[in-house]
């Protein structure tokens, strides 16, 4: 074997003729089984009437193929080679009587020469939840179930309206929202339109001088000013839902005692998992920038591939066309992919290198730990199917060792280490790897009995929240 630049390795290999010869004799075995040669039935023509009849030349190059792939696994096992590419062949000698040569250049897992990386001093310190979070977070969730109800006075800061808006540039005329709703006062991705709502009645018109921002989706509106004309036919107040037991069971548990001590619990959870995805980041930096490897271009564009092909699929699921995409942003794919190259190549490089730390710590994953990992994804709701392929389930044990790997690195190489994490910010008990229990059926939200929002109101509110 002879290494070359660029994590590529070249096999010179030498098949003995006698090898060669059998191979040979297995092509036409299989091939005569299927020939149509007068006088003879399927299978039973001499090979010398079967040459005279279909050639000879095929019988060797086929023979080949099939040596090639043989004696390339078979040194791959037995050199212990890691290829993570397919080989580039180049058949140098075939003839019959004389041994097969030939070369397979082929990339292999490069060598990664570790640096200290246990020395990088991060730890999993999460800050438990202060009163006031949690009190804020309580207020967005009764923000989230509160009502609309209409009034006849002018809007004020918080107030919704349902506007229709014009906006003019120059001599184009846009229709930029029908029967939309908008909270007075709020900040808006247009700056000064939400300002511009305040004061005003249902029934009258407002135009106002606003700029579009530099990242508006319609690109070519980019920093420019227009006429904005704003019409509201409805102002309505929030109407929040009582801070009481009531409300606690419209969001699924018994008491407010009980809403405030689960809501304390998640986000402690959160912080937790913040705390330690700023740890492992920490932890990441460090080993990568202590590490020495030659990243082969293959893995650089299979990473490469896996970002586009994201951005395609977030594309799509907003709506819109990838080509329309790119003519926002002014962009060709090119130019996208020039721009996250160096994302792909730290990409790559950090699977490397973990890869390397997970071997050097003897970090494996079991057979129960991936039955349960593969029961829990998302796939298996989908397609259980699918967690019956190799391929999925090897990239899933990848994935789960991956995560097992920089776990250890900060500290949480075991469930108790995790919990402990968990209660030191506030949070309670539980078991992070074991399988989530059955949910339990969705407490119906509890409506006041007595209001005078509207339905249509609800229903507007909700909208507009699920678009923060």
């Amino acid at each position: 074997m002879r290494r070359e630049p660029g994590s590529r390795a070249t096999l010179e290999v030498e098949v003995d003729a006698d090898r060669l010869a059998r191979a040979a004799d297995a092509v036409f075995a299989r091939h005569v089984q299927h020939a149509k040669i007068p006088g003879f039935r399927p299978g039973k023509a001499p090979r010398a009437m079967y040459e005279r009849t279909y050639g000879r030349e095929h019988l060797w190059e086929e023979a080949a193929e099939d040596l090639v792939e043989d004696t390339y696994r078979e040194i791959l096992d037995a050199e212990r080679i890691e290829a993570i590419d397919r080989p580039e062949v180049k058949i140098a000698e075939l003839a019959e009587g004389k041994p097969l040569k030939y070369t397979a250049t082929v990339v292999v897992r490069p060598e990664v020469t570790l640096g200290d990386y246990t020395k990088h001093g991060a730890t999993v310190e999460p800050v438990a939840p202060a009163d006031d979070e949690v009190d804020r977070t309580i207020a967005a969730m009764r923000e989230s179930h509160a009502q609309l109800r209409p009034v006849d006075r002018p809007a004020e800061k918080g107030d919704v309206l349902t506007v229709d808006i014009d906006a003019k540039v120059g001599e184009r005329t846009l229709s930029f929202a029908r029967n939309a709703h908008i909270e007075a006062g709020k900040e808006l991705g247009i700056t000064g339109l939400g300002e511009a709502l305040v004061g005003m009645r249902a029934g009258e018109e407002k135009k106002v001088e606003l700029t579009f921002p530099e990242d508006t989706s319609e690109g070519e509106l980019a920093g420019k000013t227009g006429t904005f004309s704003i019409r509201p036919s409805q102002v309505a107040e929030k109407v929040l839902p009582a801070l009481d037991d009531g409300f606690a069971k419209t969001v699924g548990v018994a008491d407010i005692e009980t809403l405030r001590r689960t809501v304390r619990n998640e986000l402690a959870h959160a912080a937790f998992h913040e705390a330690r995805d700023a740890a492992a980041d920490k932890a990441m930096e460090h080993a990568l920038a202590t590490a020495a490897v030659e990243v082969p271009d293959v893995l650089v564009e299979d990473e490469l591939e896996h970002l586009v092909a994201d951005l395609k699929a977030r594309v799509k699921e907003e709506g819109v066309p990838f080509e329309k995409f790119l003519l926002q942003t002014r962009k060709t794919e090119q130019d996208i992919r020039a721009e996250w190259r160096p994302i792909a190549e730290r990409r790559a490089k950090s699977l490397l290198v973990i890869d390397a730390i997970a071997r050097k710590e003897g970090v494996t994953v079991s057979g129960n730990e991936l039955a349960a990992q593969a029961a829990m994804s998302p796939l298996a709701q989908v397609d259980a199917q699918a967690l019956r392929s190799p391929q999925v389930l090897a990239s899933l044990a990848r994935s789960i060792r991956n995560r097992k790997t920089v776990d250890k690195l900060i500290g949480l190489d075991s469930p108790d280490a995790e919990r402990e994490a968990i209660r030191k910010a506030g949070g309670e008990d539980f078991d992070p790897h074991a399988a989530p229990e059955p949910k339990a059926e969705e407490s119906k939200i509890i409506v006041p009995t007595k209001t005078d929002a509207t339905p249509e109101g609800r229903e507007a509110l909700r909208a507009m929240l699920e678009k923060k």
